[in-house]
């Protein structure tokens, strides 16, 4: 039995940056207050929702409207707009900006303005076709104040009962660790020229689809592809807003696309020719976040715990992306049941039964309208809550609120979702979120202004202590059972825990208390689910080769791509975690490996062993996928070089 562990990065402190949310919902609608706050200090969608996105950046309502308020960046790669994929596991693909030279992005959506929506990449001359290719970069930044007592010009027109000066009721919450800047629209300033684009993050400009310019809205990144304020919709339009969702077809239109096909010669109208609808004929597949390893359904939500309530999903199979395309003079008439063709989901929330988001997409038989002349608007209207157009696979896109605004009267954000301090629980081999297998190792991490530890400890002996710098963490499983967890490491933004091996199988809360102060959040506890731990984003494994040669053992890392030769025996040694004693089969390259061992490993709790053999048929295939089954769930992949 081979067995042996010298991967020390396993239990050290782990880099991971998770800026929390809350489900979508109503909320305040433009020009002031309503019953959801008091509609001044507006909230910021990728601040109170990020946690419920999916890895295409998307989610829904209740009502199942699946939409993006950011980057949609699934789409991007279906249109080949300046990423790559990075790493695929059992949520979804992970995908990274490319780096220069670009290429100019595509049109990715259409405003119910009628203007385009291209990605973040465009001409660095507005006019000048032949200017190398830049990243777009938002006119607007956080401001710099130390209490909310003043509005930013910029949104007035959007608040018409405000004044840039407000009176004390008006004040916002003070700057701190609960209400950081960021939390709010209104915490960010626009300073014409700083970026490329205007207020509504747009421009006019010359465009690949229109050369002789157009003003066009774009998507907005930073260059480690993270949300750029104010994303890709601000809070009013640039141009005359007279389309949007309707329920009536003039009766001069004439088909262009329907029932997979186009009904006339291809059109080279960018309103026209954008649309997206290779997928038209495909049924949409989502992943529930109860049971990933289960794959993508073309139903949902699957694997629903047990008296669970759930908003929106998808009984019956829906087809993906546009379904009809219709045009007069006038407008373009999209038809879509709101669902993109590539694979959505799972979602997450760290306070909803599970950790899984109860909201669910739906198919949503959408029909829409675009207008064929836009015009800049003379008085600029307000995007206000809901779709303020659609991306040319037909799902909605949303602009930068998320519903929800502050209250003075209760010193808290209502509408739109909580936004309370919660911590997020997730499996310390893979960082995904979803089950956690009881006895596994488990990694929590602060949200929204919460806090662990006061200082930083790691445990001293592999007995994981149940208290570890003055912090506890204790799981109350769904027999309603309070168990202490067993301690690895603390600090203020990190907690690594081994989940009680007793833990009954189901909902659970998991609590980090410190200090007197407790942070809490659900977990959906499991006997088995396989997690193999990866040193790099990509999905390196963190593992070892054991080589067998004249008799002669050697260890290898993994990073120095080991060399399959005939007279050698090789083993690949890979450390997991929520695997324990149920049934591997695994597979290296797609071929069957046989299970040499696996089990603890025996001198830290929590960590399992798994030991293959690699086939000596692999020798200089390269970059092969690592792939284990365990009880009948497939675990995350990694993957090894092979000379």
């Amino acid at each position: 039995m081979i067995k042996r562990l010298a991967v020390a990065l396993l239990f050290a402190p782990l880099a991971f940056s998770q800026p929390g949310g809350g489900p979508p919902g109503g909320g305040p609608g433009p020009g002031g207050a309503t019953a959801s706050g008091d509609g001044i200090w507006v909230r910021n969608a990728a601040y109170g929702e990020l946690e419920t996105f999916d890895y295409c950046n998307g989610h829904q309502p209740g009502s199942g409207t699946y939409h993006n308020h950011i980057n949609p960046v699934c789409l991007r790669g279906q249109l080949n707009d300046n990423v790559v994929a990075q790493y695929s596991d059992r949520a979804g693909t992970q995908y990274v900006e490319k780096a220069a030279p670009w290429t100019h992005s595509p049109i990715l959506g259409w405003a119910f303005d009628g203007y385009p929506v291209y990605g973040p990449y465009a001409y660095s001359s507005p006019m000048d076709p032949k200017s190398p290719v830049k990243r777009m970069q938002s006119s607007f930044s956080l401001r710099n104040i130390t209490n909310r007592q003043t509005l930013p010009s910029w949104i007035l027109p959007y608040l018409p009962n405000a004044s840039q000066t407000l009176t004390s009721s008006q004040y916002g919450p003070a700057i701190n660790s609960t209400f950081p800047l960021g939390r709010y629209v209104d915490d960010y300033d626009y300073v014409a020229g700083s970026g490329d684009l205007d207020q509504y993050n747009g421009r006019f400009a010359v465009t690949p689809d229109y050369p002789n310019g157009t003003y066009a809205y774009f998507v907005t990144v930073n260059a480690d592809g993270s949300p750029a304020f104010p994303y890709i919709f601000n809070v009013q339009y640039y141009g005359t807003a007279n389309g949007g969702q309707t329920q009536t077809v003039a009766s001069d239109v004439v088909d262009y696309f329907n029932n997979g096909a186009l009904a006339q010669t291809a059109s080279t109208d960018p309103q026209l020719a954008t649309w997206y609808t290779k997928g038209s004929q495909q049924n949409a597949q989502a992943i529930s976040g109860y049971d990933p390893s289960a794959g993508p359904s073309t139903t949902w939500p699957t694997n629903k715990l047990t008296g669970v309530n759930t908003m929106g999903g998808q009984s019956t199979p829906a087809l993906a992306d546009i379904q009809r395309i219709r045009y007069n003079a006038s407008s373009v008439y999209v038809n879509a049941n709101d669902l993109p063709s590539y694979v959505i989901g799972p979602w997450y929330e760290s306070t909803m039964t599970g950790g899984v988001f109860m909201n669910f997409p739906s198919s949503g038989s959408y029909l829409g309208r675009i207008p064929r002349a836009p015009a800049v608007a003379t008085t600029k209207t307000s995007t206000g809550m809901g779709a303020v157009g659609a991306w040319v696979n037909g799902v909605a896109i949303f602009n930068v609120l998320d519903g929800g605004s502050y209250s003075n009267s209760s010193g808290a954000d209502a509408g739109g979702g909580g936004v309370s301090p919660r911590a997020k629980n997730v499996s310390a081999a893979t960082y995904e979120s979803g089950p956690l297998a009881a006895g596994s190792l488990a990694s929590a991490f602060p949200e929204l202004g919460a806090s662990f530890a006061s200082t930083t400890a790691s445990a001293g002996t592999t007995a994981w202590p149940t208290t570890l710098g003055g912090v506890n963490v204790t799981l109350k499983d769904s027999s309603g059972t309070s168990l202490p967890a067993g301690v690895l490491y603390v600090s203020p933004t990190q907690v690594n825990y081994q989940v009680p091996a007793t833990a009954a199988s189901g909902a659970g809360t998991v609590t980090i208390t410190s200090n007197g102060t407790s942070v809490s959040g659900t977990v959906n506890i499991t006997a088995t689910y396989p997690g193999i731990f990866k040193q790099t984003a990509d999905g390196l494994a963190a593992a070892q080769v054991l080589r067998i040669h004249n008799g002669q053992q050697t260890y290898e890392n993994v990073t120095a791509a080991p060399e399959v030769m005939g007279s050698d025996t090789l083993y690949l040694i890979l450390y997991g975690t929520g695997i324990g004693t149920a049934t591997v089969t695994a597979t290296i390259g797609g071929v069957n490996s046989t299970v040499q061992y696996s089990g603890a490993q025996g001198t830290y709790p929590g960590l399992d062993q798994v030991n293959l053999l690699v086939p000596s048929t692999l020798a200089g295939k390269g970059k092969v996928s690592v792939s284990l089954t365990v009880g009948g769930k497939v675990s995350n992949p990694v993957y090894l070089n092979i000379q």
